[in-house]
């Protein structure tokens, strides 16, 4: 009997998250929406996919050890990337201040960096690795983003979250299938 792999309902969530999350911030469908359902929608799915999922996935990494010899380093990541969905999905709802956010995306990319120099050390370089990377560039754009309002920097942070969705198909595709 083959065991379910929860790693893939996580990166699942990953990818469904910054996919929809990208295409909006690029301007996909968004032209004549109703702006307020818009963002409403994107807090859901930040929550229930970007979050809930992802921290799933962490709990059975650590009580499990279903990653292996990096359980731990994993279920931190999909840990602490679910818990940064489920703020950012509250944040959709419910509002709040953009450039607290914007601080809390320069702590986020602190930890972020120690996650990609961790990957990178043991050697888990494509594509977990370059994911991570680019996820820094993500959270390095969105602090301005969110700070100053100024459009180019969500049409690269969109660029960045699509980049993050492609590579992490190959994340997701072994988790599936193999």
């Amino acid at each position: 009997m083959i065991p379910v792999n929860p790693e893939a309902i996580g990166v699942f969530g990953l990818f469904a998250t910054v996919i929809c999350f990208g295409l909006e911030q690029i301007g996909v469908g968004v032209k004549g929406a109703d702006h307020e359902k818009l963002t409403r929608t994107l807090g859901y799915i930040a929550i229930f996919f970007g979050g809930f999922t992802q921290l799933f996935t962490s709990l059975w990494m650590y009580l499990f050890s279903v990653g292996g010899q990096h359980s731990a380093f994993l279920g931190t990541v999909f840990g602490f990337f679910g818990l940064f969905w489920i703020l950012v999905g509250f944040f959709f709802l419910k509002g709040g201040d953009k450039k607290v956010m914007a601080h809390f995306f320069a702590c986020c990319l602190i930890l972020c960096l120690l996650f990609t120099y961790h990957a990178l050390q043991l050697g888990l370089i494509w594509p977990l690795g370059i994911d991570l990377i680019v996820i820094d560039i993500l959270l390095l754009t969105l602090i301005p983003a969110w700070y100053t309002g100024k459009p180019e920097y969500t049409t690269f942070a969109g660029i960045c979250n699509l980049a993050i969705g492609g590579i992490s198909f190959f994340l997701l595709y072994p988790a599936v299938f193999m």
